[in-house]
């Protein structure tokens, strides 16, 4: 096929993908006084954090859960401007608020952003990346950075077309952590289903706790002391639910949101490869039915949801790991876990280990782990092997499949997004001055 190159876009920094780390990539690199093009493949930002109804902000395991990110500092700071986080100020969202302030952040800046558009390809010489090709409604572009360029795609995609390798799910099987259909309910009286699970807690005394204005629960099947183990366990023996329903339920309040709920499933255990296209579509597809099959479970099963109705459904797959870049540096799981630092760290946490199954498990390396509380995300890790000028950023960085199971919440990957970005922008590939300049940004850690 021949393409027929209809424009040229370049600028100092071009960021691959809006999503969770793309975003912030784009706003520190805008801040550090580069231009800007960032590139995205659907109409709007945060990716999972948004179009994946990702809504909780999960703690980063560091004393005062700080987020390692100025910028992330900032969005959340707009975002309870307009009532949009719960009060604890970051955990809870709202995903759709979110995609206003991102874009509000985006036109402040004067980045421009290229919506609707699909990166196709890519060109190298040696050991620079010399432009990426996209396509959308008005044909194929060429797209080139005077500096760097930023893969945040989530999976490596301009890695992918530049011919690199890469590594994909658990190194021995290669089978990437389950993925899920996220989404949420509206017209739920959330007074009365929190009545109700205060019920089946069934507290000494039959004490009925109050409610807290933002909140979240869920289980599985490992859960069997969990207040709905039993509700769950008989559904599924009635045909109302199947055995996978039960695996992972799990639901969150929505803060401006007051009679929503959003929802961390259902959860496909059987996608092997979620970069194949037919094994995307068919969780879309049948991930909407199962959707449906809870909805008449709530409906048949608890007190609250009597008028529920769906209000959204995630335009985006929930995917947790796919695939990653070769980096200069690539985080072990016993590096996480033993709490390794480094001299070029730009990220802290400690996250957990968070492998998804049908049973949620942790990791445990022998060996004795250092003495503060957290693990380090050395800058070569977003530095691809072998490159000058292409970084990666989000969870597709330099990771161990055990690692990045720590490494991909949407804390961390704001922050890798920051990185990446003030490292594109000051063309620098020395982690030492892109952390100094983020602390004097105000990220902390």
């Amino acid at each position: 096929m021949n393409i027929d190159i209809k424009k040229t876009y370049q600028a100092d920094v071009v960021v691959c993908g809006a999503g969770t780390a793309g975003a912030v990539a784009a706003i520190a690199a805008a801040d550090a006084g580069a231009s800007v093009i960032m590139i995205e493949q659907f109409g709007s930002a945060g990716g999972t954090s948004t179009l994946g109804l990702v809504t909780p902000l999960m703690h980063t395991g560091l004393e005062g859960n700080p987020q390692g990110s100025y910028v992330a500092k900032e969005i959340i700071a707009r975002m309870a401007e307009v009532g949009a986080v719960c009060e604890r100020g970051s955990s809870f969202f709202d995903p759709m608020m979110l995609t206003v302030i991102l874009d509000e952040m985006f036109l402040e800046r004067k980045i421009r952003v290229l919506y609707h558009t699909t990166i196709v390809g890519a060109e190298k010489t040696g050991n620079r990346l010399n432009k990426v090709i996209v396509y959308n409604k008005s044909g194929f572009a060429e797209v080139k950075a005077n500096h760097m360029f930023v893969d945040a795609t989530a999976d490596c995609d301009v890695v992918v077309h530049a011919g690199l390798p890469f590594m994909q799910g658990h190194e021995e099987t290669h089978i990437n952590q389950p993925c899920s259909l996220r989404y949420m309910l509206e017209n739920v009286d959330v007074d009365a289903f929190w009545q109700y699970l205060e019920e089946k807690r069934q507290r000494p005394h039959g004490e009925i706790l109050p409610r807290p204005k933002n909140f979240d629960d869920g289980l599985g099947l490992n859960n069997e002391k969990h207040a709905l183990y039993n509700v769950f366990v008989e559904a599924v023996e009635k045909g109302d639910l199947t055995r996978e329903d039960h695996a992972y339920w799990q639901f969150f309040t929505v803060p401006g949101r007051p009679d929503c709920l959003a929802f961390n499933c259902p959860e496909f255990f059987d996608v092997p490869d979620v970069t194949d296209a037919e094994q995307l579509s068919r969780v879309q597809l049948e991930g909407k039915l199962r959707v449906m099959r809870f909805l008449r479970f709530y409906k048949k099963y608890f007190k609250g949801f009597e008028n529920a109705t769906v209000s959204m459904i995630a335009p985006m797959v929930g995917i947790r790991e796919g695939r990653r870049a070769v980096t200069e540096h690539v985080l072990t799981a016993s590096e996480a876990i033993r709490w390794k630092k480094f001299d070029d760290a730009v990220v802290r946490s400690n996250y957990p280990v968070d492998v998804h199954g049908y049973m949620l498990r942790n990791e445990h390396i022998e060996g004795e782990k250092d003495a503060l509380p957290y693990y380090e995300i050395p800058f070569r890790a977003l530095v691809v092997k072998d490159m000058e000028n292409l970084l990666v950023a989000g969870r597709c960085i330099g990771t161990e499949f055990v690692a990045q199971a720590s490494v991909r919440i949407i804390p961390t990957c704001r922050a890798l997004g920051e990185a990446a970005g003030i490292a594109a922008a000051l063309n620098t590939l020395d982690g030492k001055i892109v952390r100094a300049e983020m602390e004097k940004k105000g990220a902390e850690y």
